[in-house]
């Protein structure tokens, strides 16, 4: 038995305790424990906040604990985690605010493997040649939600980036005809265009080549992209093992924003030199100009016709949205709601010969499960706000934002009734930080909102410090952002060694085994973080208008959300 099944056999044995334990009402939080202190006072808004670092620390500890086996959506793990949520927010005395008089919504989610040695992708060229291309070495093809077996053939045109971006001008479909093809873009996107709704482009490449008729995708590297996330450490982490998941309607349809796509693969740079062999311009000539600034670059045909074929094993699971609700005091506006969200999954176990191969997900996302429960806490014991908050743990957002995304589309309450998103997800936590950040803020109101709760805890609002990453379209709250809903990210800020804090994260644990309770953590800052989000929370509950997008804004034009005038 190798290292990795022990570690298995070991976290179920642990896990059935830990069901008994809940069932039982035994769940490790029950007690408060000691309060932080030092952040104890009468705010300028006459409420009172006490957030106990002892108490995140114990949500922390159970949510991160290896008997959870990673949280994954669908998992046993994940369920345990939920009604553990569920449980929290009865003691806290929030009123349930999922479907049907419970705390949960349900979620149905497809659920799909890989056939590793199924999976090929083929070059043919006009005088019918093969070309040599390598499973895992060249190319590697994921898992398909839609069909357990597929095989499909086109000739490729190369797209360059795939990008239509109408408001820069810019289509890199101009000219092409891919109905019947297979399209092949460049991996990310290109600069030159503002870095959020760069990423928002990126989003869409699989729509926009969907919808002009395109049977499948293959994606091409860059040497940027090479550095984000190689195709190396694709092969090495095992996540190409990990499951693939997409929500099903209420009606039974699979979701998909690109139904006409019936496979795909990522390439390496040596499968994608090959792919290139004989076109009208050279593979390290295209990868200049991707690089350069505005990323264009030629399109056209390439010399091959390509099949793509993959087996995959499908079945379908639930796994359960968490909501609860703080009903807001004025006749007027307790029907608007303010969301405060975290997401609860994280990715599992790896599949791999590590010896440690649990991903506990301490801080990604235990920390913004534990500090909504403060928040959800603090305000509970307080005179309610004028408006309704509302208190959500998502599943899935591993998977692809698709427990935000199913809640945003079939919200359990009315849709115009929600007026705003914060979002907490994966706090570095690790720092006793002096800012912060609010990625998406300067979008909308939420900017005044947060910088004057942020002076009455003596905390600067600072830019995003890395708008590089687009990271305002990349968690939760952006599926409630394409449904025009004003929405924030908060997270702790660069000051005071939060940027060596961050860098440490990202390079050493995130994603990985080592995001568990052994990192270092600082619970008297996640307690600041808690008091922090509770008051910008009670500054937007409070105000006499709604959380507003700023006039004119990419997103709010995007989505038609509602602008300041």
């Amino acid at each position: 038995m190798t290292t990795f099944n022990k570690n298995i056999f070991r976290s179920q044995t642990l896990l059935g305790v830990a069901i008994t334990a809940l069932l039982w009402g035994c769940s490790p939080s029950t007690s408060a424990d000691k309060t932080t202190q030092k952040s104890m006072e009468q705010s300028s808004s006459n409420y009172v906040f006490g957030p106990s670092a002892d108490l995140i620390e114990k949500h922390m500890a159970f949510l991160a604990s290896d008997d959870l086996l990673g949280r994954e959506a669908g998992s046993v793990g994940y369920d345990v985690s939920a009604q553990y949520v569920a449980d929290e927010f009865k003691k806290i005395g929030l009123k349930p605010a999922g479907e049907n008089g419970t705390y949960f919504q349900n979620v149905r989610l497809k659920r799909a493997y890989r056939d590793a040695s199924a999976g090929r992708v083929t070059a043919v060229d006009s005088k019918g040649n093969t070309v040599d291309l390598v499973n895992g070495v060249d190319y590697a093809i994921g898992a398909s939600v839609s069909n357990p077996e597929s095989r499909v053939s086109g000739e490729v045109v190369f797209a360059g980036y795939g990008i239509v971006a109408p408001k820069e001008g810019r289509d890199d479909y101009v000219g092409l005809d891919v109905k019947g093809k297979i399209v092949a873009t460049l991996a990310r996107t290109p600069s030159g265009i503002q870095t959020e709704e760069r990423a928002y482009y990126g989003s869409r490449k699989g729509k926009e080549a969907s919808d002009r008729g395109a049977l499948a995708i293959l994606s091409l590297p860059t040497p940027t992209s090479e550095k984000v996330y190689s195709f190396e450490r694709l092969m090495t982490e095992g996540r190409l093992d990990s499951a693939r998941m997409s929500w099903v309607k209420p009606e039974g349809e699979t979701y998909s924003r690109a139904p006409g796509l019936k496979g795909g693969a990522r390439l390496s740079m040596a499968g994608a030199e090959k792919l290139f062999l004989g076109a009208p311009i050279a593979w390290e000539d295209v990868l200049e100009a991707a690089e350069a600034e505005g990323g264009v670059t030629p399109t056209f045909d390439l010399p091959f016709t390509v099949t793509i074929s993959q087996k995959s094993v499908i079945d379908e699971v639930s796994s359960a949205n968490v909501a609860g609700l703080i009903e807001g005091s004025d006749p007027k506006l307790k029907d608007q709601v303010i969301v405060l969200s975290a997401h609860l999954d994280h990715i599992g176990v790896s599949k791999t010969d590590e010896e440690d191969v649990i991903n506990n997900g301490a801080l990604d996302n235990a920390a913004g499960i534990a500090t909504l429960f403060e928040a959800a806490r603090m305000m509970q014991a307080n005179t309610p706000p004028r408006r309704s908050v509302m208190f959500l743990a998502v599943t899935a957002e591993e998977k692809g934002l698709l427990g935000s995304q199913y809640f945003a589309k079939n919200p359990t309450v009315p849709v115009e009734n929600i007026v705003g998103n914060i979002n907490l997800d994966m706090p570095i936590l690790t720092y006793d930080f002096n800012d912060l950040i609010a990625f998406g803020g300067t979008r909308s109101t939420f900017n005044a909102a947060i910088s004057k709760a942020a002076q009455e805890m003596g905390l600067v609002l600072n830019p995003d410090p890395m708008p590089e990453q687009g990271i305002f379209t990349r968690s939760d709250h952006f599926r409630f952002v394409e449904e025009g809903i004003p929405s924030v990210m908060l997270s702790t800020g660069f000051g005071n060694g939060g940027e060596e804090a961050w860098a440490e994260h990202f390079a050493k644990h995130y994603h990985r085994p080592s995001d568990d309770m052994n990192s270092t953590l600082n619970f008297e800052a996640a307690a600041k973080f808690s008091e922090l989000k509770t008051r910008i929370t009670y500054t937007l509950a409070n105000a006499d208008e709604r959380p507003l997008w700023n006039k004119g804004d990419f997103f709010a034009t995007q989505f038609n959300g509602p602008m300041k005038d």
